[in-house]
């Protein structure tokens, strides 16, 4: 026998087709409990042909309804933590402040070619028939006689994607009080007279006869020979001009990332890269806020490779505007490690992000690969919850 139910608003309706359990229904309710799911219908208003699929449309359905929906209310970027192999087919997207697009891709069969995938279908909704399809999928999750091992797997979100919501300008404060306060205090000083410079008395210099070695001393093997102490030259590795004791600089240049990528050992460890997450992004928040406000209305896509203790070795652009406004963001100012020879210096080790630069200032940071599929979220805990 099959079972259909139905969650019914204004813009949205959902319908639930499936089949009973074994057990007998109890006498104190008359519903049947609809445990199989055969079939899913997503009727929106203004969508000619509703949304169909079985268990996995559903599942991507919720999840990036879910997820799409506190990002929208708390702004805070829940999708940067999101593991990017994962195969969903369903997702949303902000579109502006009162449209937004669910993406639809078609399943792939087994004899697709590569490049023969169809395009994804999209819809443009409005908040408030998102808000509809939102309230629709909360009617299913509380239906309890409706697949009853479908549930939210609520999670605490880390304290790094709560994105400060105080101004640039307020924040600017100090370090423009900072910088008046040395002024005042370099006026200040050049006020101040000049101190007197005393000359030390030196002993007299050593006579030639004093200096001078003997023969008897040339000849005598136990004799300590006379030293010469004598500057180095100014690029040695020990003069103060050099670089640094390897002969090595910097260079505002990028190095070659999928070379470095080649030779470097990858870092996979969850927790390893929990924290490179979070140094990552807090260097970029931290240098962000010495920039001028963004003029770009578009996310900036870009490809980064930190080495194992958070440096930023390299990076790739991902989208065009990434290129054009590149002066505008942090990276534009990292200083690379150069070896002797004047090439890049390769780490050991190589991690790296998505960062995604939005154009409200939020920087988005996530592993290129995706987390491992064992890994946990950081037990820092935050005042919003992901779904």
């Amino acid at each position: 026998m099959t079972i259909q139910r139905q969650y019914s608003l204004p813009n949205c309706k959902f319908v639930i087709e499936g089949l009973p359990n074994d057990h007998p229904v109890d006498g104190a309710t008359a519903r049947p409990q609809l445990s199989m799911l055969t079939y899913v219908e997503c009727h929106l208003t203004g969508v000619e042909k509703p949304l169909t699929g079985g268990r996995s449309f559903l599942e991507s359905l919720v999840k990036a309804v879910s997820e799409y929906a506190q990002d929208h209310l708390s702004g805070i970027p829940h999708a940067a933590r999101r593991d990017r192999r994962d195969a969903e087919y369903v997702q949303l997207y902000r579109i502006d402040k009162n449209l937004h697009r669910l993406s639809l891709q078609p399943p792939v069969t087994d004899d697709s070619k590569a490049g023969d995938f169809p395009p994804p279908m999209e819809i443009d909704l409005t908040t408030v028939q998102l808000f509809d399809l939102v309230e629709a999928v909360d009617q299913l999750y509380a239906d309890a006689q409706t697949l009853p091992e479908l549930s939210l797997n609520l999670k605490p979100l880390p304290k790094r994607y709560v994105i400060s919501q105080e101004p640039i300008t307020k924040r600017a404060v100090p370090a423009a009080l900072g910088i008046s306060s040395l002024a005042v205090a370099a006026a200040a000083m050049f006020f101040l007279p000049t101190p007197e410079i005393r000359r030390t008395e030196t002993n007299p210099e050593p006579t030639t006869e004093e200096t001078t070695p003997n023969a008897t001393d040339l000849d005598d093997p136990a004799a300590p020979p006379d030293t010469e102490v004598v500057d180095p030259p100014p690029n040695s590795p020990n003069s103060p001009n050099s670089p640094d004791a390897n002969g090595a600089g910097t260079s505002s240049e990028p190095g070659d990332l999928d070379a470095i990528a080649a030779t470097a050992a990858n870092i996979s460890d969850p927790a390893e890269l929990d924290a490179l997450t979070a140094t990552l992004q807090n260097n970029l928040y931290a240098a962000w806020a010495e920039k001028p406000d963004p003029s770009f209305d578009q996310t900036l896509e870009y490809r980064v490779g930190v080495d194992q203790a958070g440096q930023i070795v390299g990076y790739r652009f991902v989208n065009e505007p990434a290129l054009t406004y590149l002066n505008e963001i942090p990276l534009s100012d990292v200083q690379f490690p150069t070896s002797e020879a004047g090439g890049t210096v390769t780490p050991e080790s190589l991690a790296q992000f998505l960062v995604v630069f939005r154009p409200d200032e939020i920087i988005e940071v996530s592993p290129w690969y995706g987390l491992p599929p064992d890994s946990t979220p950081a037990p820092q805990e935050s005042p919003g919850a992901e779904p």
